[in-house]
Protein backbone atom coordinates (compact mmCIF):
# COMPACT_ATOMS: atom_id res chain seq x y z
CA UNK A 1 0.00 0.00 0.00
CA UNK A 2 2.88 2.54 1.04
CA UNK A 3 4.78 1.84 -2.45
CA UNK A 4 1.24 2.59 -4.01
CA UNK A 5 0.77 5.45 -2.77
CA UNK A 6 4.10 6.79 -2.60
CA UNK A 7 4.59 6.08 -6.26
CA UNK A 8 1.13 8.27 -6.94
CA UNK A 9 2.14 10.68 -5.13
CA UNK A 10 5.51 11.13 -7.19
CA UNK A 11 3.92 10.57 -10.71
CA UNK A 12 1.60 13.04 -9.60
CA UNK A 13 4.19 15.64 -9.39
CA UNK A 14 5.79 14.56 -12.73
CA UNK A 15 2.70 14.94 -14.01
CA UNK A 16 2.28 18.90 -12.49
CA UNK A 17 6.12 19.09 -14.16
CA UNK A 18 5.07 18.37 -17.43
CA UNK A 19 2.24 20.27 -17.76
CA UNK A 20 4.24 23.27 -16.69
CA UNK A 21 3.86 23.91 -13.12
CA UNK A 22 6.63 24.01 -11.11
CA UNK A 23 5.87 21.76 -8.02
CA UNK A 24 8.31 20.79 -5.08
CA UNK A 25 7.56 19.44 -1.78
CA UNK A 26 9.73 21.05 1.79
CA UNK A 27 9.17 21.02 5.51
CA UNK A 28 8.51 16.95 6.11
CA UNK A 29 7.24 15.58 9.46
CA UNK A 30 9.57 13.99 11.10
CA UNK A 31 6.80 10.74 10.55
CA UNK A 32 7.64 10.60 6.94
CA UNK A 33 10.58 8.31 7.47
CA UNK A 34 11.21 6.22 5.87
CA UNK A 35 10.55 7.75 2.85
CA UNK A 36 11.56 11.04 3.44
CA UNK A 37 15.10 10.28 0.86
CA UNK A 38 12.76 9.50 -1.49
CA UNK A 39 11.06 12.89 -1.02
CA UNK A 40 13.99 14.92 -0.98
CA UNK A 41 14.47 14.41 -4.44
CA UNK A 42 11.28 16.80 -4.94
CA UNK A 43 12.22 19.33 -2.56
CA UNK A 44 14.64 20.60 -5.33
CA UNK A 45 13.27 24.02 -7.41
CA UNK A 46 14.06 22.74 -10.97
CA UNK A 47 14.29 26.33 -12.36
CA UNK A 48 17.53 27.11 -14.34
CA UNK A 49 17.92 30.56 -12.52
CA UNK A 50 17.66 27.88 -9.51
CA UNK A 51 20.45 25.65 -10.79
CA UNK A 52 22.68 28.84 -11.52
CA UNK A 53 22.29 30.18 -7.93
CA UNK A 54 23.32 27.16 -6.79
CA UNK A 55 26.29 26.86 -8.76
CA UNK A 56 27.49 30.77 -8.37
CA UNK A 57 29.75 30.43 -5.27
CA UNK A 58 28.58 34.03 -3.64
CA UNK A 59 24.96 32.46 -3.80
CA UNK A 60 25.11 28.85 -2.90
CA UNK A 61 25.36 29.75 0.99
CA UNK A 62 22.18 31.90 0.41
CA UNK A 63 19.78 29.39 -0.88
CA UNK A 64 20.66 27.13 1.56
CA UNK A 65 19.76 30.02 4.79
CA UNK A 66 16.68 30.69 2.62
CA UNK A 67 15.41 27.12 3.11
CA UNK A 68 16.26 26.89 6.59
CA UNK A 69 14.58 30.11 7.46
CA UNK A 70 11.37 28.95 5.75
CA UNK A 71 11.63 25.73 7.69
CA UNK A 72 11.41 27.69 10.77
CA UNK A 73 8.71 29.59 10.02
CA UNK A 74 5.07 28.68 11.15
CA UNK A 75 2.87 28.50 8.16
CA UNK A 76 -1.14 28.49 8.87
CA UNK A 77 -2.05 29.06 5.23
CA UNK A 78 -1.39 29.22 1.95
CA UNK A 79 0.46 32.48 0.72
CA UNK A 80 2.60 34.17 -2.49
CA UNK A 81 6.06 35.42 -1.42
CA UNK A 82 9.43 35.27 -2.93
CA UNK A 83 12.97 34.34 -1.96
CA UNK A 84 15.92 36.27 -1.35
CA UNK A 85 16.36 36.25 -5.00
CA UNK A 86 13.10 37.52 -6.01
CA UNK A 87 11.80 34.31 -7.32
CA UNK A 88 7.96 34.28 -6.82
CA UNK A 89 6.13 31.18 -5.25
CA UNK A 90 2.87 29.76 -3.37
CA UNK A 91 3.45 28.15 -0.17
CA UNK A 92 0.57 25.86 0.57
CA UNK A 93 0.93 24.14 3.91
CA UNK A 94 -0.79 20.93 4.72
CA UNK A 95 -2.38 20.26 7.71
CA UNK A 96 -3.29 16.62 9.20
CA UNK A 97 -4.86 16.62 12.84
CA UNK A 98 -3.66 20.44 13.40
CA UNK A 99 -0.36 19.96 12.37
CA UNK A 100 1.98 21.00 9.46
CA UNK A 101 3.00 17.90 8.11
CA UNK A 102 4.26 19.49 4.82
CA UNK A 103 4.48 22.29 2.80
CA UNK A 104 3.63 22.15 -1.36
CA UNK A 105 5.61 25.08 -3.30
CA UNK A 106 4.42 26.08 -6.57
CA UNK A 107 7.04 28.10 -7.84
CA UNK A 108 8.68 30.06 -10.79
CA UNK A 109 7.20 33.36 -11.26
CA UNK A 110 8.09 36.88 -11.22
CA UNK A 111 7.83 40.70 -11.32
CA UNK A 112 4.38 40.64 -9.34
CA UNK A 113 5.55 41.78 -5.89
CA UNK A 114 7.60 45.31 -5.89
CA UNK A 115 10.25 43.73 -3.40
CA UNK A 116 10.82 40.74 -5.64
CA UNK A 117 12.29 42.89 -8.13
CA UNK A 118 14.37 44.42 -5.17
CA UNK A 119 15.54 41.42 -4.47
CA UNK A 120 16.64 40.63 -8.38
CA UNK A 121 18.17 43.46 -8.36
CA UNK A 122 19.94 42.88 -5.28
CA UNK A 123 21.29 39.31 -5.77
CA UNK A 124 22.08 40.60 -9.50
CA UNK A 125 25.28 42.51 -8.15
CA UNK A 126 26.40 38.68 -6.51
CA UNK A 127 26.26 37.37 -10.00
CA UNK A 128 27.22 37.73 -13.88
CA UNK A 129 24.73 38.89 -16.87
CA UNK A 130 23.45 35.06 -17.08
CA UNK A 131 21.57 36.37 -14.14
CA UNK A 132 18.59 38.46 -15.51
CA UNK A 133 18.64 36.27 -18.60
CA UNK A 134 17.85 33.34 -16.29
CA UNK A 135 15.22 35.61 -14.31
CA UNK A 136 13.75 36.88 -17.68
CA UNK A 137 12.24 33.05 -18.11
CA UNK A 138 10.10 32.92 -14.72
CA UNK A 139 6.52 33.79 -15.97
CA UNK A 140 4.97 37.06 -15.27
CA UNK A 141 1.57 35.70 -14.57
CA UNK A 142 1.18 33.08 -12.30
CA UNK A 143 -2.18 31.01 -11.86
CA UNK A 144 -4.68 32.33 -9.19
CA UNK A 145 -4.67 30.88 -6.10
CA UNK A 146 -7.91 29.34 -6.34
CA UNK A 147 -6.58 27.44 -9.86
CA UNK A 148 -3.45 26.15 -8.22
CA UNK A 149 -5.59 24.81 -5.29
CA UNK A 150 -7.51 22.71 -7.36
CA UNK A 151 -4.38 21.01 -8.81
CA UNK A 152 -3.19 20.60 -5.62
CA UNK A 153 -5.92 19.38 -3.61
CA UNK A 154 -4.83 15.80 -5.28
CA UNK A 155 -1.43 16.05 -4.34
CA UNK A 156 -2.90 16.80 -0.70
CA UNK A 157 -4.99 13.88 0.12
CA UNK A 158 -1.72 11.82 -1.38
CA UNK A 159 0.11 13.26 1.59
CA UNK A 160 -1.90 13.31 4.04
CA UNK A 161 -2.40 9.23 2.87
CA UNK A 162 1.25 7.84 3.12
CA UNK A 163 1.61 10.49 6.06
CA UNK A 164 -1.31 8.50 7.71
CA UNK A 165 0.61 5.04 6.86
CA UNK A 166 3.50 6.28 8.47
CA UNK A 167 1.92 7.12 11.37
CA UNK A 168 0.62 3.63 11.52
CA UNK A 169 4.11 2.20 11.13
CA UNK A 170 5.56 3.94 13.94
CA UNK A 171 3.02 3.17 16.31
CA UNK A 172 3.87 -0.60 15.45
CA UNK A 173 7.42 0.26 16.24
CA UNK A 174 9.09 0.34 13.10
CA UNK A 175 11.10 3.30 14.09
CA UNK A 176 13.77 4.88 12.06
CA UNK A 177 17.38 3.14 11.89
CA UNK A 178 20.31 5.09 12.55
CA UNK A 179 21.93 4.46 9.53
CA UNK A 180 18.65 4.93 7.85
CA UNK A 181 18.36 9.03 9.24
CA UNK A 182 22.36 9.54 8.37
CA UNK A 183 21.47 8.03 4.66
CA UNK A 184 18.68 10.79 4.64
CA UNK A 185 21.25 13.48 5.81
CA UNK A 186 23.79 12.81 3.56
CA UNK A 187 21.12 12.59 0.35
CA UNK A 188 19.44 15.76 1.75
CA UNK A 189 23.18 17.42 1.70
CA UNK A 190 23.80 16.14 -1.54
CA UNK A 191 20.91 17.87 -3.24
CA UNK A 192 21.76 20.96 -1.85
CA UNK A 193 25.63 21.15 -2.93
CA UNK A 194 25.48 18.58 -5.68
CA UNK A 195 26.81 21.87 -8.47
CA UNK A 196 29.79 22.25 -5.98
CA UNK A 197 32.78 20.13 -5.81
CA UNK A 198 31.78 17.35 -3.41
CA UNK A 199 33.32 14.47 -2.42
CA UNK A 200 33.41 11.51 0.20
CA UNK A 201 35.55 13.14 2.47
CA UNK A 202 33.81 16.36 2.90
CA UNK A 203 30.45 14.13 2.49
CA UNK A 204 31.83 12.83 5.72
CA UNK A 205 33.12 15.82 7.34
CA UNK A 206 29.99 17.85 6.74
CA UNK A 207 27.87 14.98 8.40
CA UNK A 208 30.54 14.63 11.31
CA UNK A 209 30.90 10.98 10.37
CA UNK A 210 33.87 8.94 9.40
CA UNK A 211 34.70 8.33 5.75
CA UNK A 212 34.16 4.79 6.24
CA UNK A 213 30.71 5.27 8.25
CA UNK A 214 29.53 6.77 5.66
CA UNK A 215 30.62 4.45 2.60
CA UNK A 216 28.76 1.67 5.13
CA UNK A 217 25.52 3.76 5.36
CA UNK A 218 25.54 4.10 1.21
CA UNK A 219 25.99 0.67 0.96
CA UNK A 220 23.56 -0.63 3.68
CA UNK A 221 20.69 2.07 2.62
CA UNK A 222 21.07 2.75 -0.51
CA UNK A 223 22.90 -0.13 -2.34
CA UNK A 224 25.14 2.38 -3.91
CA UNK A 225 28.63 4.26 -3.40
CA UNK A 226 28.59 8.00 -2.64
CA UNK A 227 30.53 9.05 -5.70
CA UNK A 228 27.60 7.31 -7.54
CA UNK A 229 25.03 8.98 -5.85
CA UNK A 230 26.54 12.42 -6.41
CA UNK A 231 26.62 11.63 -10.25
CA UNK A 232 23.39 10.41 -10.19
CA UNK A 233 21.87 13.33 -9.02
CA UNK A 234 23.99 15.54 -11.12
CA UNK A 235 22.90 14.13 -14.24
CA UNK A 236 19.31 13.91 -13.08
CA UNK A 237 19.49 17.86 -12.78
CA UNK A 238 21.10 17.72 -16.11
CA UNK A 239 18.26 15.67 -17.91
CA UNK A 240 15.58 18.41 -16.87
CA UNK A 241 17.99 21.19 -17.46
CA UNK A 242 18.06 19.62 -21.54
CA UNK A 243 14.37 19.65 -21.86
CA UNK A 244 13.80 22.86 -19.48
CA UNK A 245 16.27 25.31 -20.56
CA UNK A 246 18.35 27.12 -23.38
CA UNK A 247 21.14 27.11 -21.46
CA UNK A 248 23.96 25.38 -23.35
CA UNK A 249 25.29 21.79 -23.01
CA UNK A 250 28.58 22.96 -21.25
CA UNK A 251 27.06 25.67 -19.18
CA UNK A 252 24.36 22.58 -17.81
CA UNK A 253 27.64 20.69 -17.15
CA UNK A 254 29.00 22.69 -15.22
CA UNK A 255 26.10 24.04 -13.21
CA UNK A 256 25.26 20.86 -12.38
CA UNK A 257 28.61 20.03 -10.82
CA UNK A 258 30.90 18.28 -13.48
CA UNK A 259 34.32 20.23 -14.10
CA UNK A 260 34.50 18.55 -17.51
CA UNK A 261 31.60 18.95 -20.55
CA UNK A 262 33.10 15.46 -22.18
CA UNK A 263 32.86 13.52 -19.02
CA UNK A 264 29.73 14.71 -18.20
CA UNK A 265 28.82 13.53 -21.79
CA UNK A 266 30.29 10.04 -21.14
CA UNK A 267 28.66 9.76 -18.34
CA UNK A 268 25.09 10.90 -19.39
CA UNK A 269 25.97 8.85 -22.45
CA UNK A 270 26.43 5.65 -19.84
CA UNK A 271 23.29 6.60 -18.01
CA UNK A 272 20.73 7.11 -20.03
CA UNK A 273 22.39 5.32 -23.43
CA UNK A 274 22.44 8.88 -25.89
CA UNK A 275 24.29 12.06 -25.45
CA UNK A 276 23.20 14.84 -24.04
CA UNK A 277 22.72 16.80 -27.70
CA UNK A 278 20.86 13.62 -29.10
CA UNK A 279 18.84 13.79 -25.98
CA UNK A 280 17.67 17.44 -26.54
CA UNK A 281 17.40 17.18 -30.02
CA UNK A 282 15.04 14.08 -30.21
CA UNK A 283 13.21 15.96 -27.00
CA UNK A 284 11.88 18.78 -28.78
CA UNK A 285 11.08 16.77 -32.35
CA UNK A 286 8.51 14.32 -30.51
Amino acid sequence: MNNTVLHELLSYIDFLKELGYFVSLSGFDNNFEPYTSKLLNYEIHLHSICFYLKQNPNTIDMCISNKKCLNNVTVNEPYYSCCYAGVEEYVIPIFFQDNCIMRINVSGYRDNLAKSKKFAERISKKCNNNFFKLYSELSPSPPSLNDVLRFINPLKYLIIELYKHCQILNEKGNKVSSTKQVYTDAIQYINENYAQQISCDSLSYALNYSTSYIQYVFKKEGNSTIKAQIIKTRLSRAKYLLLNSRISITDIAFACGFSDSNYFSTAFKSKYGISPKKYRTQSLTV
